[in-house]
């Protein structure tokens, strides 16, 4: 699921923790942006509500840190959170099965994307999705690179 490649394009790259913390900043960074690059609320509520179930997933299910990618190009935008460094399987929370709320995280994503592909990367886990979207003002920024925690 590799976007065109245009000079039109908008990106942004965030390195994370692989934490639980981190879905909120994942989050948060996420509608920040999308509100600077004029994506309309509907559509930025929903592109916050994918970044946090990828991002939840990689801090349940994956390795040490999580990259959270967002490229927008004209009506797609592009969301991608990647896993990798050391496998922290042993090390998450056990949540009693009676009490999980989890298995829905990848539905509720392939309800609001166009497409979604998850693939096995040498060092862990790429999961990525693409939304359409709809702008409601002029974006003032055109890329981001962020890296928090390490």
């Amino acid at each position: 699921m590799t976007p065109p490649a245009t000079s039109a394009a908008r990106t942004a790259v965030l390195a994370l923790p692989a934490e639980p913390a981190s879905v909120s900043v994942a989050r948060h960074w996420t509608t920040d942006l999308l509100t600077r690059w004029g994506v309309s609320a509907d559509d930025l509520d929903a592109a916050a509500l994918v970044i946090s179930e990828l991002a939840a997933n990689t801090v349940r299910y994956g390795h040490a840190e999580m990259t959270v990618r967002l490229l927008q190009q004209a009506d797609r935008l592009y969301l991608c959170v990647t896993d990798s460094g050391v496998p922290l399987a042993a090390h998450r929370l056990v949540i009693p099965q009676e009490l999980a709320e989890h298995g829905r995280g990848l539905a509720i994503v392939e309800a609001l994307a166009e497409t979604i592909e998850v693939t096995r990367e040498p060092e862990g886990w790429r999961v990525g999705a693409v939304l359409r979207v709809t702008t409601a003002g002029k974006p003032t920024a055109q890329s981001a690179v962020g890296v928090v925690g390490r």
